[in-house]
């Protein structure tokens, strides 16, 4: 379920659930979850849904990124 959302009611930004997020980043579903109860990865729930924005994915990313020095 990968969905255009709006943003600000103008653009759209991508939007992912559980399954296509792991699609994307190409891990399995318990590393998101383990990701998202750790407090790593922010997410929104709406019911029983939980999505996550291009935005929350970002983040993730950027927070996570390695630098090698030498």
């Amino acid at each position: 379920m990968e969905l255009e959302g709006m943003k600000n009611g103008n653009s759209a930004e991508k939007v992912y659930d559980t399954k296509s997020l792991s699609d994307y980043l190409k891990v399995g579903k318990s590393a998101i979850e383990k990701l998202r109860q750790d407090g790593e990865l922010a997410y929104s729930k709406i019911g029983r849904t939980i999505i996550y924005t291009q935005a929350d994915v970002d983040a993730l990313i950027k927070n996570n990124h390695v630098s090698y020095v030498r």
